[in-house]
């Protein structure tokens, strides 16, 4: 194996084989390529969704390219395609989204995590926000994040100055400034829908979870009624 592939495989390991895997890797690489090894010493041990994120590039790419691919097209659509377009596009990364939200949450279980809501709506916003941008959407395939990726921000957009009115070149300037600020403002919208669908994805997690819970606690009463009547029977016999 390459020095390339024996990192991206500490990125495949139980987190918390991460930090000796790691280690022992920047030893053995530092008689032979100290540069390599030093590297290697700082590669930062993954967030709990950072590595179930990594996780999904490594066991699910195919879902992870599908993400891509759709984040790629919407971003295209956000700039210049039909609102019914951009509306599929959506639906489709939100789709997306859920399913890989669902592998994580069953993979961080088997791993001995106990993914909470707001865990795995981390994992949504990094999945979300990786498919938003060309370094995004890599980032996502490499499968060696480190941290959560965070929303595109649109600071750049913000304050800019309205051009002066005199001439051809100033109404070429202005016309470039109202697209500028519509780009903005849909981008903004459509920002503030991802985080909405977030946050409703994550309270329909929660009541599936708080229903799971009361189907239980539903039983134990059950149980309990059924052992507290046996026991009632059999002291009216002994009565």
């Amino acid at each position: 194996m390459s020095v390339d592939d024996e990192i991206g495989a500490l990125y495949e390991l139980p987190l918390d084989e991460f930090t000796a895997a790691r280690n022992a890797l920047a030893k053995r690489l530092a008689k032979d390529d100290p540069e390599a090894a030093g590297d290697v010493k700082k590669l930062a041990k993954p967030t709990v969704p950072a590595w179930a994120v990594n996780q999904l590039a490594h066991r699910e790419p195919k879902l992870v390219e599908e993400l891509r691919e759709s984040g790629e097209a919407l971003q295209k659509q956000t700039l210049k395609g039909s609102v019914e377009a951009l509306r599929d596009s959506q639906r489709r990364e939100r789709e997306l989204v859920r399913k890989l939200v669902g592998r994580a949450e069953s993979m961080l279980k088997e791993a001995g995590h106990n993914p909470s809501a707001q865990m795995l709506e981390r994992v949504s916003a990094t999945l979300t926000a990786g498919a938003q941008t060309a370094e995004g959407r890599e980032a996502l395939r490499s499968g060696r994040l480190s941290g959560e990726l965070e929303p595109v921000g649109f600071e750049a957009l913000v304050g800019m100055a309205p051009a002066k009115r005199g001439g051809p070149r100033d109404e070429l300037a202005e016309a470039r400034r109202v697209k500028e600020e519509r780009k903005r403002q849909r981008r903004r919208l459509d920002e503030e829908l991802r985080k909405l669908e977030r946050r409703a994805a994550a309270a329909e997690r929660e009541a599936d979870r708080a229903e799971r819970d009361a189907e239980a606690a539903r039983e134990a009463a059950d149980k309990a009624r059924a052992a507290a009547d046996e026991a009632a029977r059999d002291l009216a016999e002994l009565d």
